[in-house]
C-alpha cells in the first residue's frame, strides 16, 4: 500500500524532467532556427552588397578602359602630329639653309659690303631698362657658310648723336663696361654680344653704327636709326638698318 505512492512520485518527477528536457530542446531548436534564419538573412544581404560592389567595380573598370582607349587614341594623334611637325621643321630648316646659301651668293655678287668673309650682321636689339637712360643691347653675328674653320674678327658699336647741341659719338661697348679684348670674336655659326649701358648725361643718340671686320681684313657695317631701334619689336629691329 505504501510503495505505490512512492513509485508514482518518482514517475511524476521523471516525467517532469523529461518534459523539461524536451522543452529545453525545443527552445534550443527554435533559438537555433531563429539564429540560423537571421544569419541567412544577413548573409543574403551581404551577398547582395558584394554583388552590387562587384557590378560597380566592373562598371568603373569599363569606364577606365574606355578612357584609356580614348587617351591612347589622343596619344597616337599627338605622336602623329609631332612627327609631322618634326618633318615640317626639317624641311623648313633645309629650305632656310638653301635660302641662306642663295642669299650669301647674291650678297657676294650684288652687295659684298654686307658680308665680311662669310660673316654678316644678323640683328641688333636694344630694349629700355628701368632707370634713367638705361638700356640692354644684343648683337648677333652669323657665319653664313658652314665651313670647318672658325670665323674670327673684331667689332665696333658706335653711338652717334648730339650732346648740348654738338655732334658726339661714343663706343657702346665702352659704355657697357666691355673691355677692348671683348671686341675680338671667334665663332662657329653665330656670335652673341650683349650687355647693358647708360647714356651719358644730355646725350641724345640718333644712330647706332655696327662695324664688323674679319681677320682677313674685309668688313661689313650697318647703321640703325635709334628711335626706330628702341620702339620696334625684337623681330622688327633687324630690318631698321640703313
Amino acid at each position: 500500500m505504501h510503495r505505490k505512492p512512492s513509485e508514482t512520485r518518482e514517475q511524476s518527477e521523471t516525467r517532469r524532467l523529461v518534459l523539461l528536457f524536451i522543452g529545453i530542446a525545443i527552445a534550443f531548436s527554435v533559438a537555433g532556427y531563429l539564429v540560423g534564419n537571421i544569419r541567412l538573412i544577413y548573409l543574403e544581404q551581404e551577398a547582395r552588397l558584394f554583388a552590387q560592389q562587384r557590378d560597380s567595380l566592373h562598371q568603373r573598370m569599363q569606364q577606365q578602359e574606355y578612357r584609356s582607349n580614348i587617351l591612347q587614341v589622343e596619344l597616337d594623334v599627338e605622336r602623329a602630329a609631332t612627327q609631322a611637325l618634326q618633318q615640317e621643321l626639317r624641311l623648313t630648316q633645309d629650305e632656310n639653309a638653301n635660302i641662306r646659301r642663295e642669299l650669301t651668293f647674291y650678297q657676294r655678287v650684288m652687295a659684298p659690303e654686307l658680308n665680311a668673309d662669310g660673316i654678316s650682321i644678323d640683328s641688333m636689339t636694344v630694349n629700355a631698362l628701368p632707370g634713367t637712360n638705361s638700356f640692354y643691347f644684343r648683337l648677333i653675328l652669323l657665319q653664313q657658310e658652314r665651313i670647318q674653320q672658325l670665323a674670327q674678327g673684331s667689332l665696333r658699336l658706335t653711338l652717334r648723336g648730339l650732346r648740348d647741341g654738338a655732334r658726339q659719338e661714343y663706343s657702346l661697348l665702352t659704355l657697357a663696361g666691355i673691355d677692348e679684348g671683348s671686341t675680338q670674336f671667334v665663332m662657329s655659326y653665330f656670335s652673341l654680344t650683349e650687355g647693358s649701358f647708360t647714356l651719358p648725361e644730355n646725350f641724345v643718340p640718333e644712330t647706332l653704327h655696327v662695324n664688323v671686320r674679319s681677320r682677313q681684313g674685309r668688313q661689313t657695317e650697318r647703321t640703325f636709326q635709334w628711335q626706330q631701334l628702341i620702339t620696334a619689336e625684337p623681330e622688327e629691329q633687324e630690318h631698321n638698318a640703313n
